[in-house]
């Protein structure tokens, strides 16, 4: 866990460095050379500066999405797995029907709701698409710590412990759990906004994520504006899943 999690702090560090700090711009869409290492951005912007803007953005959305997503996976999961019975059984019901839905159409048609379509892009907001993503996504979750909280908490075979009793005791267990969840909750809204990106063209100019570059690549023929924000995201995630991985164990 020491080297997977000080990979990603080095990782992490660079991309926060290098979005404050910001290197000499050019001419739009200049090659990789000495002067600029990745080339140049639409705008002239240095790609450095761009990929790293872009890595915080997309782990600020997978962050956000994973507090949401853990926060209601958990607080129903335990909810549900304190009683332990028929109650249990319903409410698992509702949790298996949203698990069931086609997750991403679903998404693309809520979003509309609030975006605004452009030329080559839906123009959707940061902060409201991971609202809904989050909102999309607990079910799972809650699935498992309901099963975990009802199997772990000794009271339920009182019958005498009140429910409030329960879920305080219960607690710790689901606690406990959120920790296992959060990081696979990061890559999960990270990968659903990849897809709205690739599928519906979904993103926010204000906030321009590594699945944003990539979008925009499609309009120009030149490889600096997709290889390297594709392999940005891609040491993100495999950093994310040692993290994780690492955590688990």
């Amino acid at each position: 866990m020491r080297w997977a999690l000080l990979g990603f702090l080095i990782y992490f560090g660079w991309a926060l460095v290098f979005t404050f700090i910001q290197l000499p711009s050019g001419s739009p869409l200049l090659p990789p050379s000495h002067q600029y290492p990745l080339g140049t951005y639409v705008n002239g912007g240095n790609m450095i500066n761009v990929n790293a803007r872009a890595v915080v953005d997309t782990l600020l959305f997978g962050i956000m999405v994973a507090l949401i997503e853990v926060g209601l996976g958990v607080s129903y999961g335990v909810l549900a797995g304190s009683s332990c019975g028929s109650l249990r059984s319903l409410m698992m019901r509702v949790s298996d029907g949203i698990t069931s839905l086609p997750r991403v159409p679903i998404l693309m048609a809520i979003i509309i709701l609030f975006a605004t379509p452009e030329v080559t892009f839906v123009k959707a907001n940061f902060f409201l698409t991971a609202l809904v993503v989050g909102l999309t996504g607990w079910s799972v979750i809650s699935r498992q710590v309901s099963e975990a909280v009802c199997k772990g908490n000794p009271l339920f075979k009182i019958p005498e412990i009140s429910i409030y009793q329960r879920l305080r005791s219960s607690w710790g267990i689901g606690k406990a759990l959120s920790k296992r969840f959060f990081l696979p909750s990061v890559v999960d809204g990270i990968a659903v906004y990849t897809a709205l990106g690739v599928i519906a063209g979904v993103g926010d100019p204000n906030f321009p994520t590594l699945t944003t570059l990539l979008n925009s690549s499609r309009l120009f023929d030149f490889w600096w504006l997709f290889l390297p924000p594709a392999g940005f995201r891609a040491i993100l995630l495999i950093l994310i899943f040692l993290v994780s991985d690492s955590m688990v164990r």
